[in-house]
């Protein structure tokens, strides 16, 4: 997925970046070895709870809908498309935009289906790409 960085932060000694995409808005914890550049973009994965599994009982389950991320600056709300379950969920939210995500006992959730689910900022990982 595409990011615009707009803003940079550092926060307990990490560094913040605050970006848009195609499908909204987005706030997390940069993980590269190059600083970040306002106003440049970058192909990106996401990593979501510092790795931890993502309680079932806080992702609310849509049959249908489209995909989008927001950010009210403190937590980010996404909204992806199941597009495969193994071990682990595999979330669509663009064309070039595709991550996973571990949930722990997870609700009845089917391919096609999209989940929406909330992360802190501090919590949700930005890993850029070449």
């Amino acid at each position: 997925m595409r990011i615009k960085v707009l803003e940079i932060s550092e926060e307990n000694c990490m560094t913040i970046v605050t970006a848009e995409c195609g499908i909204g808005s987005i706030r997390g914890v940069w993980h590269f070895r190059e600083a970040p550049v306002t106003g440049k973009s970058y192909s990106i994965e996401l990593s979501f709870n510092a790795n931890e599994p993502i309680d079932g009982s806080s992702i609310e389950v849509l049959n249908g809908g489209s995909t989008g991320i927001s950010t009210d600056g403190k937590v980010n709300v996404f909204t992806a498309e199941i597009e495969d379950i193994d071990e682990i969920y595999y979330l669509r939210f663009t064309y070039d935009g595709l991550s996973m995500l571990d949930i722990k006992d997870p609700p009845a959730i089917n391919i096609g289906y999209h989940i929406r689910f909330a992360v802190e900022c501090g919590r949700t990982g930005i890993y850029p790409y070449l």
